[in-house]
């Protein structure tokens, strides 16, 4: 899916940086309780902004899921079982985000396609449109304005605030950004060994959006790690938009919301732009 910056990720820890005595690990239980508020604010959004809120929600879930990491060595179980929850929540909210993100990629056709593409977007546009409403319709009937999600993420926030963040050190952030590191690497070799595949270009993306979100976090509350958040920013965003294309291409299978004769032409130009984006963004090392 496209991602935007993870610059609100700086803004929101800039208020940790007055107190130079606020260890690290304050900073960090901080950044979380920020996070999560801000997803739950995300959640009650109403109207067509709660699609854009769903977006918004999910990533300060994995911005808080990347905090939650640095701490791992001192969390130890405790810190996977909050972290596992969190996943649940965010991958519950996925289906509802590749809804729209499904419209999105179609939108951006609009600057490119041409010819008999051009021609098919907007009845493609408006079949995504209705399927999306459909399932959030249903959604929300199961949970009315998202106040079951929004609870759960209230309780996850006590939850994590009550693990033991004074003991977390700048050796145990290293460590955690290095793990980090050891696991983009790998998802790296994996794609280089097999770049037509989907997953392994799924798993070092979400490897490289970690980083990414660790950079811009420690950044943000003034812990140098030798990374700069932007490094990794156009490299994000363009295999976000190859993920949208994944989505597309299946998408326009036996169960498509598409009409039957508009399918293949939409799955040839996904494959296109996917072709492109990957040959340029291999990892190299």
């Amino acid at each position: 899916m496209n991602q935007a910056s993870d610059d609100s990720a700086n803004a929101s820890s800039e208020s940790f940086l007055n107190d130079a005595s606020t260890r690290i690990g304050a900073c960090l239980s901080a950044f979380i309780q920020t996070q999560l508020q801000a997803a739950q604010q995300q959640l009650a959004r109403k109207g067509l902004a709660r699609h854009q809120g769903i977006h918004e929600a999910r990533k300060c879930i994995r911005r808080t899921k990347a905090a939650l990491a640095l701490g791992r060595r001192v969390f130890g179980v405790r810190g996977l079982r909050l972290n596992a929850e969190l996943g649940r929540i965010c991958r519950g909210l996925s289906p509802l985000r590749d809804a729209q993100a499904l419209i999105e990629v179609l939108q951006r056709l609009h600057a490119s396609a041409a010819g008999s593409l051009q021609d098919i977007l907007p009845k493609a546009e408006s079949a995504a449109r209705q399927r999306r409403d459909l399932m959030l319709d249903k959604a929300l009937a199961g949970d009315p304005k998202f106040k079951r999600r929004c609870l759960r993420l209230q309780r996850l926030s006590e939850r994590l605030q009550r693990l033991d963040w004074d003991s977390v050190s700048e050796n145990d952030v290293a460590a955690a950004v290095k793990r980090s590191e050891l696991r983009l690497e790998k998802a790296g070799k994996r794609v280089r060994q097999c770049p037509d595949e989907d997953e392994r270009w799924h798993g070092y993306r979400r490897r490289l959006r970690r980083l990414r979100q660790q950079a811009s976090l420690l950044s943000g509350i003034g812990v140098d790690i030798g990374l700069q958040a932007d490094t990794f920013k156009a490299q994000t965003d363009a295999l976000g938009e190859a993920q949208d294309d994944v989505l597309l291409i299946r998408h326009c299978g036996s169960r498509s919301p598409f009409a039957r004769e508009h399918r293949r032409l939409l799955r040839k130009s996904a494959h296109q732009r996917l072709f492109n984006a990957r040959g340029h963004w291999i990892p190299l090392h």
